[in-house]
């Protein structure tokens, strides 16, 4: 019957065994089972035969008996190419751990039953037949993760193809699919099964700078539409969480990059070991001068060595803290630099303090002046949030450029790194370096930084810039200028924050500080914070009228405006002021009785019409009291009435003490703004 059946299909004696197999498996499972036993027995060396029974195991979920017929099959026929796609299917999968549905688990668990040795011989295999670098390097790394004995074979090889293909394809930006694998999946993998002494450290440097290039490029991510180069989402950047920038050419999970800075610590102190560096297990700690003094220590020892034992320790140790310094800095500065980090406050400025003068102020103690007295300190103010770890981050960054550049095989060393970086792209150093250069009272270069600085044109940036200009052309007593540009940064916040309602202002403790020392001040770019240092300043560039042997009653009339904002504190200004009318015997001002509400103020301008107060010719109402005595019959009680409109004038500004200060004052700096300039011309 059964050879009638096989005559009449025309087909040879094992594709009809097969058939038979196949025909059963709907109704009678274990027929079809004893029909592909009898098939295997009578030709143990026909490939189709096998590959039937394998896929009737699968077909009927039987794991061990599917993983033995694999075997076997891997083991008997290893030119055949439906085995070698079954296989490079099931490492696909492992590969992608994409085990969405129950044929994929499957696929999974056969493999796993399959001996560990011939795993190996399947993962090595397969990775040779093919022709895709990417691809191959991806089976080869998951052989090295499965068998981490094959990394001593395999390991350095991969780096070199990795490195190789990266050249080859020509990509622009470190973040791509060849750095991505060398540097996170395949570099921790060799340095911790190689041995001390067993890389070139040529190798060991170059792996280092690319590592540096590519976990930096990643943390500083611009977010979508800053950069072409690579776009995507990516999530905070704390220890803890995953940030994901989509790489072309690599699946979803392979994008993932978990805790880069932590992993560039450990590829650094791998390398390190290797090098038979110092451990610096601590470098990213919170405690940045701790981290800053272990550095200076070696660098200390190096020098009294007299010879560059550890210049590539000292160089690398301080680039990678200054850069985590550095990023911790910029991203409190500009909360949008980069993808991920905490965009919920203001940007952050830093700009030149003023020194506090006080009739008590006595001069500080020779005794307790040292040399760090002459590099400026850095203050914030409260409403800075973490304000010690911006500092610190700022002042430790500073110290590692300092470093870098304190000498010529140093600065060398790490200019080779900056032009291998390409470090000029990155913009979001901007705001690092005009912060350095006002630290160092470098005005002129700050100035000219600002303008030339790109990212200062965004939205949110505008008002840093100006602020920060504003207070160099100060500082290089050009106060026109200054206030120009002070007056601009006052129109800006005056828009941005129109819905916010100001309320306490933040203080900045001062105690501590040497009066004689330079300062400068971080604080937050809003309205609130904004508009203190901005009167001060003013107050500051009208100040330096009052000692002008000219007669200046404009400049004389807007600072006495600007006292009233946070009075008392700028009450010994006034003493001044009121001295110098008494001096001149005379003041005009006109705008005195639109603004000036502040009783002391008011007291005080009241006395100088007074007989003690020297009976000083005021011209302050709101019109000419020239004009008003013109416009009088001239008869003997010609001032009678201009000294009636002045009491009624001062009466009715004392019910006015009650406004809101800091409305006036935006008002005053808004409204007049070209009276404003013309007193500074």
């Amino acid at each position: 019957m059964a050879a009638v059946m096989k005559q009449s299909t025309g087909c040879s004696d094992e594709e009809w065994l097969v058939l038979r197999a196949r025909s059963c498996m709907k109704t009678d499972q274990y027929a079809a089972k004893a029909w592909m036993i009898t098939a295997r027995s009578l030709f143990p060396r026909n490939f189709t035969i096998q590959f039937e029974a394998y896929t009737l195991e699968k077909v009927g979920k039987n794991v061990k008996e599917a993983a033995k017929l694999l075997e076997e099959m891997f083991m008997v026929f290893s030119n055949e190419d439906r085995l070698w796609e079954e296989i490079h299917q099931i490492l696909e999968i492992l590969q992608t751990e994409a085990m969405s549905d129950g044929q994929n688990n499957f696929l999974t668990e056969i493999f796993a039953e399959v001996s560990t040795h011939v795993q190996c011989q399947m993962l090595l295999t397969v990775a040779e037949k093919i022709s895709n670098t990417l691809e191959q390097c991806r089976l080869l790394l998951l052989a090295m993760r499965k068998f981490p004995n094959l990394v001593g074979e395999h390991g350095l090889k991969l780096l070199e193809t990795l490195h190789a293909a990266e050249m080859e394809s020509n990509v622009q930006h470190p973040i791509n699919c060849y750095r991505k694998l060398l540097v996170y999946d395949v570099l921790p993998l060799v340095l911790q099964r190689q041995k001390a002494g067993e890389i070139p450290p040529s190798k060991l440097y170059h792996w280092l700078k690319m590592a540096i290039d590519f976990y930096i490029s990643y943390v500083t991510h611009p977010p979508s539409g800053h950069s072409s180069t690579v776009q995507g989402e990516m999530l905070s950047p704390t220890k803890s969480s995953k940030r994901q920038i989509p790489i072309p050419g690599l699946f979803e999970r392979e994008c993932q990059v978990t805790d880069p800075w932590g992993n560039l610590l450990k590829t650094f102190l791998l390398i390190g070991q290797h090098l038979g560096w110092e451990p610096q297990q601590e470098l990213f700690s919170p405690q940045r001068e701790t981290n800053f003094k272990q550095l200076f220590t070696l660098y200390n020892r190096s020098k009294q060595a007299g010879k560059d034992v550890n210049l590539h320790q000292i160089l690398y140790t301080a680039v990678i803290l200054f850069l985590h310094c550095l990023f911790a800095y910029v991203s409190a500065v500009d909360p949008e630099s980069f993808i991920g980090t905490n965009s919920n406050h203001l940007p952050l400025v830093m700009v030149e303090g003023f020194k506090q003068e006080s009739a008590s102020e006595s001069s500080p103690s020779k005794k307790l002046k040292t040399q760090t007295d002459t590099s400026p300190k850095l203050l914030a103010t409260s409403s800075v949030p973490d304000s010690q770890h911006i500092i610190s981050s700022f002042s430790t960054a500073f110290k590692c450029y300092e470093l870098l550049h304190s000498s010529t095989e140093l600065q060398r060393e790490f200019m080779s790194l900056c032009e291998m970086w390409h470090m000029e792209t990155w913009t979001w150093m901007g705001h690092f370096q005009t912060d350095m250069l006002i630290y160092q009272g470098a005005f002129m270069d700050a100035i000219a930084h600002l303008q030339n600085f790109s990212t200062a044109n965004k939205e949110s940036m505008k008002v840093r810039s100006s602020l920060q200009m504003a207070c160099c052309f100060f500082s290089l007593h050009k106060y026109m200028k200054a206030c120009e540009l002070v007056l601009n940064v006052i129109k800006e916040v005056s828009v941005q924050d129109a819905a916010t309602q100001m309320t306490n202002r933040s203080q900045v403790d001062k105690s501590h500080i040497d009066p004689s020392r330079r300062s400068l001040l971080l604080t937050v770019c809003s309205q609130t914070e904004i508009l203190p240092y901005c009167v001060e300043l003013l107050i500051a560039c009208y100040k330096t009228k009052l000692n002008s042997a000219k007669s200046d009653d404009l400049a004389l009339g807007h600072l006495i405006i600007l006292l009233q904002y946070d009075w008392p504190k700028f009450q010994h200004v006034l003493s001044d002021v009121v001295q110098k009318i008494q001096k001149q015997g005379s003041f005009i001002y006109n705008l005195f009785f639109n603004y000036v509400i502040n009783v002391d103020i008011l007291e005080e301008v009241t006395f100088l019409k007074s007989q003690e107060g020297g009976k000083i010719n005021l011209d302050i109402l709101c019109i000419s009291t020239k004009a008003i005595a013109q416009q009088r019959a001239v008869t003997r009680g010609v001032n009678k009435g201009v000294k009636e409109d002045f009491k009624v004038a001062m009466e009715k500004q004392v019910s006015r003490c009650e406004e809101n200060i800091d409305k006036l004052i935006m008002k005053f700096l808004c409204e007049e703004r070209q009276s404003l300039l013309k007193a500074l011309s």
